[in-house]
């Protein structure tokens, strides 16, 4: 395990843009959320490795020559090695860790193809990566089998050492790690949210707070993606289990949304607010679109119900440059050397799976779509 301090780094968390070659000005441009200011990112790693970003913090990096793969901390440059990937992994891809590492449970790194059905996993300490395929259908009206991904369009978060993930209207999948018996994809009954039959256009994050998951739901308005009509949060009660809505997250905490590719890869995270200067009981939701130069960062404060949006990559003559790839969050995390030391969170009761998954149902609905949802 190292450890290599990167001076100058912006406190944490900051969203991150990469425009490439197409400006003789730093390529990779930082954007504090704490002081609402932009600043060249100071992390080589970004520059010199393919990373991959997780909810937890921690970022998969590897090299592009030699395949070598690791786990990187960006607050303080600490790595965790991890054994090299004998092809690399495909264009479009999405990292999870199953757990901090630390953990008692043990912690696997996942990385799912977002164009197939394959996931890759290899348990920190382990001396390779293994393959999985999965064999998911949903079927949509007419009874027509249509195949469908598990990490793709909608959300899946971690917690206490399982990874869920957003299935069908009466069911939530998931990804259990059971040692040396490999993976087990199951399913819980638990119906979905309603939503409103007025809303054309929303999206749907899962995010993992303090061991607890928890569900946004961010209302457009119209087809209006860069304008919000509505929120909602839920938190899952694993003794029923059922969606409960609440109106607060906790003062120390904030979520951390979107970024990467609005209603294709639902990225959700959080963070304490009290440790890096932000307002507490809030929602940083990033609105990106890649067709278009435009990102909006808006600012929902569950509080006092009033919301900011703001314009991080605008420039100081008002010109935004597109991206090479969609803007990311990089996240502050606690150390692996704390997680080693302390106790580990409980992990939410897992009520009794309904049937096994040997052919995954995925989802019945879009968190991002033109449609009327239910």
């Amino acid at each position: 395990m190292e450890s290599v301090q990167q001076p100058g780094a912006s406190p944490l968390p900051v969203l991150v843009q990469d425009v490439g070659t197409q400006t003789d000005d730093e390529p990779l441009t930082q954007y504090s959320i704490s002081s609402k200011a932009l600043s060249p990112v100071a992390f080589d790693e970004l520059r010199r490795y393919r990373c991959f970003v997780t909810p937890q913090g921690w970022v998969l990096a590897l090299d592009p020559t030699s395949c070598q793969t690791f786990l990187w901390r960006p607050q303080d440059g600490e790595r965790i090695q991890l054994p090299p990937k004998e092809q690399g992994f495909p264009e479009s891809c999405k990292c999870l860790l199953s757990d901090m590492p630390g953990a008692a449970s043990g912690c696997s790194v996942v990385v799912f193809d977002l164009d197939d059905n394959e996931m890759w996993v290899c348990k920190i300490g382990a001396t390779n990566w293994d393959s999985h395929r999965y064999e998911p259908n949903m079927f949509v009206k007419g009874r027509i089998p249509q195949l469908t991904n598990i990490a793709k369009c909608h959300g899946i978060a971690a917690v206490g050492g399982r990874i869920y993930f957003e299935l069908t209207a009466r069911e939530m999948g998931v990804i259990e790690f059971n040692g040396k018996e490999g993976l087990k994809l199951d399913t819980i009954e638990v119906d979905m949210v309603d939503l409103p039959l007025s809303i054309r256009m929303a999206s749907m994050y899962l995010v993992e707070s303090s061991g607890e998951l928890f569900l946004v739901v961010i209302f457009f308005d119209g087809e209006n993606v860069h304008k919000i009509a509505n929120h909602a949060v839920y938190k899952m009660d694993f003794s029923e289990p059922k969606w409960c809505e609440v109106d607060e997250i906790g003062a120390d905490k904030v979520f951390l949304l979107g970024g990467d590719r609005l209603g294709i890869s639902c990225f959700g995270a959080s963070c304490s607010s009290r440790d890096h200067g932000l307002r507490g009981n809030c929602i940083y939701f990033l609105n990106h679109v890649p067709t278009t130069t435009k990102s909006y960062l808006h600012v929902i404060d569950l509080k006092t119900g009033t919301e900011e949006a703001q314009r991080p990559f605008i420039t100081h003559n008002g010109y935004h440059m597109m991206p090479v790839r969609s803007p990311f969050w990089l996240l502050p995390t606690e150390s692996t050397l704390q997680a080693q030391g302390s106790s580990v969170l409980p992990s939410s009761p897992m009520p009794p799976t309904r049937r096994s998954l040997v052919t995954l149902l995925c989802i019945f609905f879009f968190v991002f779509r033109f449609l009327a949802m239910y």
